[in-house]
């Protein structure tokens, strides 16, 4: 089975089931901001206020758009902050491989096209949505100006199990992975969602409580567990992989980079916090700041930290420049 040291689905409530008698709603929510067409196929964009640089968000896994409206709306008065759904997320249409690394990589490579931002750009991820975001510099350096990490996933941080031994994917050989994803695939819990006002999400206005839980209740019927396919597990596998290895080719391989890292203070793992240390270590500018009163949504529960966060590495960044 797969472990995660915490939950890629941070919007999945496992002890709350869903209230007797619970439907969707019978019309989809209208999307905020505008869809934008890669060809052939559209992804929802939102993005508010003005400013340079533009603020791209990489939302974690099982993780939507309108999460980050808290954090928005604290950065636009000085920024563009830009947030968007992943194929099959809300109201984006699916692709070939949903949460396949190079079907997101090239989608948000185009989507900056399209939809008119402005690079280099600062990049704030979540949880697994830190390994997109590092896997987009990597094709694209120069189009990522500095990095915000909130409880970012780690290359190390996704384990499988082969023959009884628990081992990161990172290090998993093209041969061993099939049999280690079905074991997985097969020891799988059914996915379950809490009410829409649940924690921590009863800190988001009613309405985007509404659209949040309408876009989980799709997920949960389209996509379900991550990675969710053995394709998408290969190409994890060959990223988590090139990443671990960029991390270990010398003491600071994003160079001065700007990076904050924001790690929660609840629920504190040991071997968490020492990838958290070793996450900011990536860039010799990058700075591991702890969350207090924070689980692993900071930007729900601490939306403020995010925005200092993004003001210091725009800061920064002006300062080098």
């Amino acid at each position: 089975m797969m472990k995660f040291p915490y939950s890629l689905f941070a919007g999945i409530i496992f002890l709350l089931p869903l209230p007797c008698g619970a439907q969707m709603a019978p019309l989809d929510p209208v999307p905020t901001g505008e869809m934008v067409d890669l060809g052939g196929r559209r992804i929802h964009l939102n993005c508010v206020g003005t400013g340079s640089p533009t603020i791209v968000i990489e939302s974690g896994g099982g993780s939507f758009a309108v999460e980050w409206t808290l954090v928005q709306r604290a950065v636009a008065t000085r920024y563009r902050i830009c947030a968007y759904d992943r194929a099959g997320y809300a109201w984006s249409e699916g692709g070939a491989v949903d949460e396949g690394i190079e079907q997101t990589v090239d989608d948000l490579h185009l989507l900056l096209q399209k939809g008119r931002i402005r690079t280099p750009v600062v990049v704030v991820c979540q949880s697994l949505g830190c390994i997109y975001a590092r896997a987009y510099q990597r094709r694209f350096p120069e189009q990522v100006a500095g990095f915000v990490f909130v409880d970012g996933s780690h290359d190390e941080g996704i384990s499988l199990v082969l023959h009884g031994t628990r081992t990161p994917i990172s290090l998993l050989s093209h041969e061993d992975l099939p049999q280690a994803y079905e074991e997985y695939r097969r020891s799988l819990p059914p996915l379950k969602a809490g009410g829409a006002s649940a924690a921590p999400f009863d800190r988001l206005p009613p309405d985007i409580q509404t659209t949040r839980h309408w876009a989980f209740m799709k997920m949960l019927d389209e996509i379900g567990w991550l990675p969710n396919s053995a394709v998408a597990a290969e190409s994890w596998r060959e990223e988590f992989a090139a990443l671990r290895s960029q991390r270990l080719s010398e003491p600071h391989p994003l160079g001065d980079l700007p990076l904050v890292v924001l790690e929660r203070s609840k629920n504190p793992d040991p071997v968490w916090h020492t990838q958290q240390v070793q996450l900011a270590a990536l860039s010799s500018r990058g700075q591991l700041i702890r969350a207090e009163n924070s689980g692993h949504m900071i930007h729900l529960e601490r939306p403020d930290l995010v925005a200092e966060a993004i003001h210091r590495v725009v800061s920064q960044l002006r300062e080098k420049h």
